[in-house]
């Protein structure tokens, strides 16, 4: 079988086994997103009302509101389900199988994380359909064809370099007990310097200027401004070199530790 084959098969393979249990992603992520977009609702509301604006920092509430709809929902596409499971392997021995099989480690990884991730991403269009079909009131935004693929191409960079900036964590499992904390970490400085708990826009202008110099805007914050429209061709063009330079970045690191890892790595699980 052929590399292109057999990364076909198994990304189908593990599509079927999320469609299997769709019902527990349903309760979660139902029961999350009403949980998210009531809290988001009563509390901006409650700002916007306060100081008696109907816009602020450039959301009127309607957008901010489908702002908090779907950052949640970029965050799992980026994440998928498989967050924990390098260290799992390497704490249980199942790691084995990518030292002995011929079989690319990276990836296979990639596969079947973007498997869970494309998942997300149809869930995603089905809350945009359901919001905009009741809740938007054609105040502030509207989505528009082009908008939505180049939004597709960028969330599709994001999530690979989510993908390696997270195996950096995972994979020194090679030589640490737990890694979960860090984990925890990263995920929370992802989301917070990205922009999902707070908009960027609130932040103070020089915290954003510095933070363009690090990769965590253009995880979050640079999807939703494509998405928004809000973004010139040419600066989507600059921040998605600038995404593809960390990519690489964090890839080289990944696969420094790993070429490292796996020669301490015992086989047996702990």
């Amino acid at each position: 079988m052929n590399n292109n084959k057999w990364t076909q098969h198994v990304y189908a393979m593990e599509l079927r086994k999320i469609i299997t249990y769709r019902a527990d992603f349903w309760v979660n992520f139902i029961g999350q997103t009403i949980f998210s977009i009531i809290i988001s609702y009563y509390l901006w509301q409650a700002i916007f009302a306060s100081q008696g604006a109907t816009s602020m920092k450039g959301f009127s509430l309607d957008k901010i509101i489908f702002y908090y709809l779907m950052v949640p929902i970029i965050s799992r596409i980026q994440q998928g389900e498989m967050i924990g499971s390098i260290s799992r392997e390497i704490y249980d021995g199942s790691l084995n199988k990518f030292l002995l099989y011929p079989m690319n480690f990276y990836k296979y990884k990639i596969t079947t994380y973007f498997a869970h991730s494309t998942f997300y991403y149809v869930q995603l269009w089905l809350i945009a359909f359901v919001y905009f079909l009741f809740f938007h009131r054609g105040e502030s935004f509207n989505l528009s064809i082009s908008n939505t693929l180049i939004f597709t191409f960028v969330i599709s960079i994001s999530t690979l370099t989510y993908f390696m900036l997270h195996s950096i964590t995972e994979l020194i499992a090679f030589w640490a007990d737990n890694i979960w904390s860090l984990g925890v970490i990263t995920r929370f400085i992802v989301r917070f310097l990205g922009g999902a708990l707070i908009p960027l826009a609130f932040f103070p202008e020089w915290a954003v200027s510095l933070l363009y110099y690090t990769p965590f805007p253009y995880l979050i914050h640079f999807p939703m401004k494509v998405l928004f429209g809000e973004i010139e061709y040419s600066m989507i063009l600059q921040n998605t070199f600038i995404l593809i330079f960390w990519t690489i970045f964090f890839y080289i690191i990944s696969k420094v530790i790993w070429n490292k890892g796996k020669y301490s790595y015992t086989g047996v699980g702990i």
